[in-house]
């Protein structure tokens, strides 16, 4: 009896310290997602990184769509709401249902607001108010930019007119669209003396003004381009609802300059909002993607010049509502900065382009088409090439509106998304399925396929329509967002509130550097030498170090991230000496996460926030030829940011662990 309870504990031993081996394994290879909120406050359609660990947050209106309102008797003379196929009980549950109401937080606050602020370190929220009025207000199907001051632009967004939305049902008019704003210290405030154009339409309530789905980026003088969008909201049937242009926000006199016309997003209506853009590193002018067409545009002659287009694959237009992700490569000395540009996803078409069938009527290509699969089709262009090309390649998951994020590093993660479906329509109006949880892993320095491309860990909640993701300074992401969340339910709630982070594979690397954030620089200028100082001595294994810009996310797109590699010009036993970009085009300003990543891939555990800025002060640090080493060499398979940590198991291993639990489970 001795032996016996001797060996069931030894075996119970042996068994479970296989079992946390493995699960340990998992994590180093696949990841992990935690939900650290149930509540965000408004659902984040938008979303920003601002300092200290905190969010910006805004949402579109609860109320009941349009599409979903009780339709009134034939016999009445109006047509029946199809999207009920005359299901009346369906309609009345809709017309009473607890979802349809005003967000639960603002009717708690007692006002109205779209926009709120979460501090992740508290895990609560604050809701923001500010005016609503026929001449300003709702910020939601806006663009966001990280501006150079830390601050953010929001640019344009909706309207509303005569419509229930109070906490106690007050009717509420206000319209967003002509709208440019600044985020600062916790305010929301209109900018008078930028307000986007404005027109008179047909018809009660119907005019054309400002921008409903524009892209907002900072340009390397640190004014803001705010481009593309429509004048209305997706009206793809009626061409005076597009707005082909772009306009400036001069940060010197808070003002915008006239539009300017750009052709490819005339040509691709009505399927170019959002267009995807990024600041070219060589010239600073704009590349941009609208549909299935991409340009340069040069803010200062006003020009364009058009590039070649997507090729025609049966896929989709790029844009919304049929959006893949998109992102750029890191940008590192080595490379000369050279500028990559990827797109992924996105949504296949069922037949040809003409008479396309959509949703069981024939329709024309634009239309929507909720059935519809998702494609696994990549390209990837250099656009300040000579000869710049669209270059196929495949990712292991198709999916329609992920999102992608550029992680320290080097590998970009792509999150959420659909199987089945793309982007559009009111809450709850769900033209999307089949949710795609499981992160996707890319390593563009790999070339060997089975590294380049990696399945990680699984997400516990769906991120469908209207989700949004941003890097944190911990090196962990943020991903938030979605109302569609009743994809499988109608009668549930469409409302995502929860937050979630994915921690990737590094985060379980043992023994990770620090940065010594008390002595690490707050403001840069370019080209400046500086220290980076670490709180022991491990700056020999420091293999680079890099800068990541705070993101904003919404409808797929991120364009305010770009990582970018510094040069290391020293090592130190706890310190090394880096110079930052050289210039603006290469880095736009704002505020950037300080990473230094050691030979093993691990990223320091936490970034240092620094803004950059080509006025701000600052001599080179000084350095003593004394303090410097030489760094450790490369070990082997070092592009696996895995590399020497992972525990592998054989298959003899995974025999005998499952032969001991065989064992154990008989003698127990």
């Amino acid at each position: 009896m001795a032996f016996q309870a001797y060996m069931r504990w030894s075996l119970l031993v042996a068994f479970s310290c296989g079992f946390l081996a493995n699960a340990q394994d998992s994590r180093a290879t696949l990841g992990e997602f935690e939900v650290i909120s149930e509540n965000s406050g408004v659902v984040a359609v938008h979303l920003a990184l601002l300092p200290e660990e905190k969010v910006f947050l805004s949402e579109r209106f609860h109320e009941l769509p349009t599409a979903w309102k009780p339709f009134i008797n034939e016999t009445t003379g109006l047509k029946p709401n199809e999207y009920w196929n005359r299901d009346q009980a369906l309609a009345d549950w809709a017309a009473n249902a607890s979802y349809w109401k005003p967000n639960k937080n603002c009717v708690a606050a007692g006002f109205l607001t779209d926009v709120a602020e979460f501090d992740i370190k508290s895990n609560k929220f604050e809701l923001k108010k500010y005016p609503f009025d026929g001449d300003q207000g709702y910020s939601f199907c806006n663009g966001i930019a990280q501006m150079a001051d830390g601050t953010l632009l929001v640019a344009g967004g909706d309207a509303k007119f005569e419509a229930p939305l109070g906490p106690n049902g007050e009717r509420i008019t206000t319209d967003g669209r002509r709208d440019v704003r600044i985020y600062k210290d916790g305010v929301l405030t209109k900018v008078p003396t930028a307000q986007m154009p404005y027109m008179e339409g047909p018809g009660q309530w119907k005019n054309y003004s400002g921008r409903w789905y524009p892209t907002v980026i900072t340009l390397a003088n640190e004014d803001v381009m705010i481009l593309g969008g429509q004048k209305i909201y997706y009206e793809p049937g009626n061409p005076i609802a597009d707005n082909p242009t772009y306009e400036t926000y001069r940060t010197a006199t808070r003002t915008l300059d006239p539009p300017v016309r750009v052709e490819i997003l005339a040509k691709t209506f009505p399927v170019n909002m959002y267009p995807i853009a990024y600041v070219l590193p060589s010239s600073g002018n704009v590349f941009t993607l609208a549909g299935n067409m991409s340009a340069i545009l040069d803010p200062v002659a006003k020009t364009e010049q058009h590039l070649v287009d997507l090729p025609k694959d049966g896929i989709m237009h790029r844009s919304f509502p049929f959006s893949g992700t998109n992102w750029l490569n890191p940008l590192t000395p080595a490379n000369n900065y050279k500028p990559t540009v990827w797109i992924c996803g996105g949504t296949n078409m069922t037949t040809t382009q003409q008479d396309l069938a959509r949703d069981g009527k024939v329709s024309p290509w634009w239309d929507n088409c909720s059935q519809c699969l998702a494609t696994s089709r990549c390209y990837s262009i250099e656009p300040e090439a000579a000869n710049a090309q669209w270059v196929p390649e495949e990712m292991p998951i198709a999916r329609s509106q992920p999102m992608a994020i550029n992680l320290p590093d080097g590998t970009i993660a792509i999150f959420g998304g659909s199987g089945k479906g793309h982007q559009g329509g009111d809450a709850g109006i769900c033209l999307a399925s089949a949710p795609t949880n499981k992160v996707v892993l890319f390593n563009p320095g790999e070339t060997d396929s089975s590294e380049r491309w990696k399945i990680g860990a699984e997400a516990q909640v769906p991120r469908l329509y209207h989700a949004s993701s941003v890097l944190r300074t911990d090196g962990s992401v943020l991903l938030a967002g979605s109302d569609n969340q009743n994809f499988a339910n109608i009668r549930s709630d469409p409302y995502e509130l929860r937050l979630e982070v994915y921690r990737p594979p590094y985060f379980f690397i043992p023994n990770r550097p620090a940065l010594n954030l008390a002595a690490a620089p707050k403001t840069l200028r370019y080209g400046q030498q500086f220290i980076v100082p670490l709180t022991s001595d491990v700056g020999a294994t420091i293999r680079n170090v890099s800068i990541i810009r705070y993101g904003s996310s919404t409808h797929t797109l991120n364009v305010d991230q770009r990582h970018v590699e510094l040069k290391i010009l020293q090592w130190g036993k706890g310190k090394l000496l880096v110079q930052s970009p050289p210039g603006a085009k290469v880095a736009p300003p704002g505020n950037w996460m300080l990473w230094a990543v050691d030979n093993r891939g691990a990223p320091v555990v936490q970034s240092a926030t620094i803004n950059l800025r080509a006025n701000n002060t600052g001599e080179n640090a000084v350095w003593s030829d004394s303090d410097s080493i030489q760094p450790d060499p490369l070990p082997k398979k070092s592009k696996n940011s895995n590399a020497g940590v992972n525990i592998k198991y054989s298959s003899a291993n995974a025999l005998g662990i499952a032969v001991a639990g065989s064992i154990l489970l008989g003698l127990l």
